[in-house]
């Protein structure tokens, strides 16, 4: 746990988040499969606000309980005390009251054994780089984003659908709206022997950016991408031995572009990529439990050949090694190195090696602070004569801190890096922001955000950066 904590300490990179989007949680209790590079049909978000552990909640009617050094005291709950005093119940409903956490967060509609948690954000400001481009210029924003969370209220396994969605429109009416959405559907059946067996289905929907190299040359508006992702995994322990084994299935389609009237199609970039993993390990403590696990993967596309008449089918091999730690509330998630080899059905392309990172990691280094690191290894097509495919690293840091019950500060750092294989060319995107959200009540939040981004195009004269200032009211039930 020492090596892991001290690991996370210095690191100063953080996943780059898409232009006016929303984010996505990316949760390290993922229902099926921890690791982003094993599922890359889900996207990914460091900037999901965690919840405090009741059990350590150092809050008392605004104030922090401090240790002489000016740290908070992380403190385990202590027994009642028997008491003869009438007044006793009532000074315990208080105190219970007063160090709730959750006096803020929404209590949602029950629907039969389902509990519904709807809410939308109603956000504007401003940004100096509406169309995210060397070109672009600076315009004001108005965004709405709705977000459905629909859970089961079961004893035994587990059910949940999420929807978010996000339509950004912006008084430079020469730039398109930004509009993107994200469903997922989970399942969880619980088996004998605290075996499980989990169920996924998402879908997402974005829009291609301006600045990358696979953007289709002379488009007026930016076409859109359709991803469809599924998969099942089954996991459990015989002894002190951790099984897991992962199925996925991921089909991307790319939406035809228009220039004037003429049609660009697009349709020689859609694929399917099929990947099957099996993952082996040892609880060498309650908390502590290294792996091992080996993927196969591969990729066919519905056209024989794209446009430059070459075939980009691809077969993939990832060796992965880590650790699973799990010691709440202090440190939990885990985190994978390994190494990734493609092999293409064109002789055109030269197979190529890389080394894979992939981890979910969540510290608490006291009851009011929580840092979260994310990182994920992928590998997606590329859509140049000279490029077989895009190498991309996701990085992701971010710490948020408890000022009182219902007013947090957020800071991120986020870098993202994309290698053309087979040329000297990558997109790099550097990001930095902060966030704070102020809870007037259960219904109603205030969310205000400043972000600077850096984009380092492939292309020459393609780089630019990008500052957004938003503020919003999220309303929920």
């Amino acid at each position: 746990s020492a090596a892991l904590i001290a690991a996370l300490g210095p690191t100063q990179a953080a996943y780059a988040e898409n232009g006016g989007g929303p984010g996505f949680a990316f949760d390290t209790a993922d229902d099926f499969s921890t690791l982003r590079g094993t599922d890359p049909g889900s996207p990914v978000e460091i900037g999901a606000q965690p919840t405090l552990d009741a059990a350590d909640a150092a809050l008392v009617d605004g104030t922090l309980n401090e240790s002489p050094g000016g740290k908070p005291l992380r403190v385990q709950a202590a027994a009642p005390v028997a008491t003869e005093d009438e007044d006793a119940p009532a000074k315990k409903a208080r105190t219970a009251d007063a160090r709730d956490e959750t006096a803020y967060d929404p209590l949602g509609i029950r629907l039969g054994s389902f509990i519904l948690l709807p809410a939308v954000e109603l956000r504007g400001g401003y940004t100096s780089n509406a169309a995210g481009a060397s070109s672009g210029g600076p315009s004001g924003l108005l965004a709405i984003a709705p977000d459905i969370l629909l859970k089961s209220d079961w004893s035994r396994n587990e059910a949940t659908f999420r929807l978010k969605g996000v339509y950004d429109y912006y008084t430079d009416t020469s730039v398109a709206p930004y509009p993107n959405l994200y469903v997922e559907g989970n399942g969880r059946i619980d088996l004998p022997n605290d075996w499980a067996l989990r169920l996924k289905a998402d879908y997402n929907y974005d829009t291609q950016s301006l600045s990358s190299l696979d953007y289709p040359a002379g488009v007026d508006n930016p076409p859109g991408v359709n991803t469809y992702d599924a998969g099942v995994t089954l996991d459990g322990d015989v002894g002190r031995i951790v099984l897991q084994l992962r199925g996925t299935g991921t089909y991307t389609g790319y939406d035809d572009g228009v220039a004037g009237d003429i049609v660009i199609n697009q349709s020689y970039r859609n694929n399917t990529l099929l990947s099957g993993a099996a993952r082996i390990g040892y609880q060498w403590t309650p908390a502590v439990a290294p792996f091992v696990e080996a993927q196969l993967s591969t990729r066919l596309f519905t056209q024989p050949t794209d446009i430059f008449g070459y075939s980009r089918d691809s077969n993939g091999l990832t060796i992965r090694g880590g650790i699973a730690y799990s010691a709440d509330p202090i440190l939990r998630g885990e985190i994978a190195l390994g190494w990734h080899r493609e092999a293409y059905v064109d002789e055109t392309f030269n197979d190529f090696d890389a080394p894979t990172i992939d981890a979910s990691l969540l510290w608490s280094p006291s009851q009011l602070t929580e840092i979260a690191f994310v990182a994920s290894t992928t590998l997606d097509p590329a859509n140049d004569p000279g490029a077989s495919s895009k190498l991309v690293y996701d990085l992701g840091l971010t710490a948020t801190r408890y000022i009182r019950r219902n007013f947090t500060l957020e800071g991120d750092l986020g870098y993202q890096y994309e290698r053309y294989i087979g040329t000297d060319l990558a997109d790099i995107t550097y990001e930095a922001g902060i966030q704070a959200t102020y809870k007037f009540n259960r219904e109603a939040w205030l969310v205000g955000r400043l972000s600077q981004e850096y984009y380092q195009s492939a292309l020459p004269g393609g780089d630019y950066p990008t500052t957004t200032a938003t503020i919003g009211l999220r309303l929920q039930r």
